[in-house]
């Protein structure tokens, strides 16, 4: 599968300055004081995931944020994995377990 990344932070190895700076004009910010990286545009989601494969040597895909709850949950268990064209990319969606929540559901529905 890969490796699975939360987009609100996440660490990377150390990487020389081309990269780093690579990285901030892909849609990266990095915070100093934790060490970790975030996601902050979505311009270049594309050759973000790409670089950051590169990286790690790692195919790599992202948790998606669940847009009642709030959690974060990966793609895998999605009944709609196939039809779905955000599938593992930092986006928010709604987790399988808002989606069997038949009320949730219909007030999620109910605000668009």
């Amino acid at each position: 599968m890969g490796t699975v990344l939360n987009k609100k932070a996440f660490k990377l190895p150390r990487v020389e300055k081309e990269k780093f700076i690579l990285l901030l004009h892909l849609g990266c910010e990095y915070n100093r004081e934790l060490g970790v990286f975030s996601i902050k545009s979505y311009n270049n989601i594309e050759k973000l995931m790409d670089t950051i494969g590169g990286i790690l040597n790692s195919e790599v895909v992202f948790l998606q944020s669940c847009i009642r709850c709030g959690k974060d949950f990966a793609c895998g268990d999605c009944k709609y994995d196939e039809l779905c064209t955000t599938k593992n990319l930092p986006f928010g969606c709604v987790c399988p377990q808002c989606l069997r929540d038949r009320k949730q559901f219909e007030q999620y529905l109910e605000g668009f």
